[in-house]
């Protein structure tokens, strides 16, 4: 992807919003459906189709089907568009840059940096972001540049798409979240309610582990660095289990400095919050004062001693449970209004091989 163009330009939306005239449409090369007066583009309809085949292996005769699924969410999106517009929502770029920054923090969280650290990179990397977006003159600053570059080039892996794509599917997701809210009456979960959801699911929201660590970064990325690394945390590993002190060795050599000083204590962590690297393998340890194999994350090499598990406390995961409760509820509910819209709307579909769903 040309960082540029980003930079200088934002992808252009789907749609044509602003200079629409409300006269009948017909069809013609380009225009594949048409929602009121807002028209759905053919070229862009096929984008979206091609990122979803980066995701999911879609069999030949299912690609109708699965096409005609993915104009119905561009039908819905210009109906939230439109009830967005009659609403005065407007999500502008620093309305996104926020919910990314949110997203970043957590990034850098499950990387393993401390919730300060990752708020302070992620307020620096969201502020650089928003000056290139905004074409303003910057200092050089190639640090910060290859930061921000190695955050985005992660979120396009994981998302298999541009980040500018990305970018304005976020936009998307917050305007339609808005409308939701604004236009959906909706009560919030009784605590009753959180409470049975949290004893019928336990099992699923997993464990917390409280746990010691120590943690040596490589020097380099070249194999050989990486080698020496690994054998440095190998021979302090031989040495605790003949008898030495983990904190001890902890206080000594962990390059941790939030936990270095006690013994390498991380209290107790919910392993769904951590790097997933770094929770794949304390998840796998199952006595109590085992000391891990020696493992590499976000953040470097680890080994890692194992004090107690325990299932996730209700009072760490209630916030979340009254979200997806609330979500879930409120998302049947804009089901069933993108269903009453889409009825009192004109919609001309000139898909061909539009499949109803």
């Amino acid at each position: 992807m040309n960082r540029n163009i980003f930079y200088i330009s934002v992808m252009t939306l789907m749609f044509i919003f602003s200079t629409i005239a409300t006269y009948a449409w017909e069809r013609y090369d380009g225009v594949i459906a048409v929602v009121n007066s807002i028209p759905i583009i053919e070229s862009e309809l096929n984008n979206k189709l091609e990122l979803h085949k980066n995701k999911k292996n879609i069999a030949p005769h299912q690609i109708p089907y699965e096409r005609s699924r993915i104009l119905d969410r561009f039908i819905e999106d210009a109906l939230v568009f439109e009830a967005a517009k009659d609403q005065s929502i407007l999500i502008n770029d620093q309305r996104v840059l926020s919910q990314l920054e949110k997203f970043m923090m957590n990034y850098y969280i499950k990387k393993g940096e401390s919730e300060s650290k990752a708020g302070d990179l992620s307020s620096k990397l969201i502020e650089r972001l928003e000056n290139k977006l905004k074409q303003k003159k910057m200092s050089d600053d190639p640090e910060t540049d290859k930061e921000l570059n190695r955050f985005i080039n992660s979120i396009e892996s994981i998302q298999k798409m541009d980040f500018a794509v990305y970018f304005e599917e976020l936009r998307l997701h917050i305007r339609r979240e808005q409308v939701m809210s604004i236009a959906i009456g909706v009560t919030p979960p009784s605590k009753k309610e959180v409470d049975e959801w949290y004893k019928a699911n336990t099992a699923k929201i997993g464990y917390e582990v409280k746990i010691k660590h120590i943690l040596i970064r490589s020097k380099g990325d070249s194999l050989l660095a990486q080698s020496e690394t690994n054998k440095i945390l190998s021979d302090i590993r031989t040495r605790i289990l003949e008898g030495e002190s983990f904190e001890k060795m902890a206080q000594k050599y962990s390059q941790d400095p939030a936990s270095a000083a006690s013994g390498g204590d991380l209290g107790w962590v919910w392993l769904a919050e951590l790097d997933p690297y770094f929770a794949g393998n304390v998840n796998s340890m199952k006595n109590t004062n085992e000391i891990s194999r020696v493992f590499k994350s976000g953040s470097g090499y680890h080994i890692v001693k194992l004090l107690a598990k325990r299932p996730v406390p209700l009072e760490k995961v209630e916030n979340m449970i009254m979200y997806k409760l609330y979500t879930d509820r409120l998302t049947s509910q804009f089901q069933k209004w993108i269903e009453k819209r889409r009825a009192e709307s004109d919609i001309k579909i000139y898909l061909g091989s539009y499949v109803k769903g």
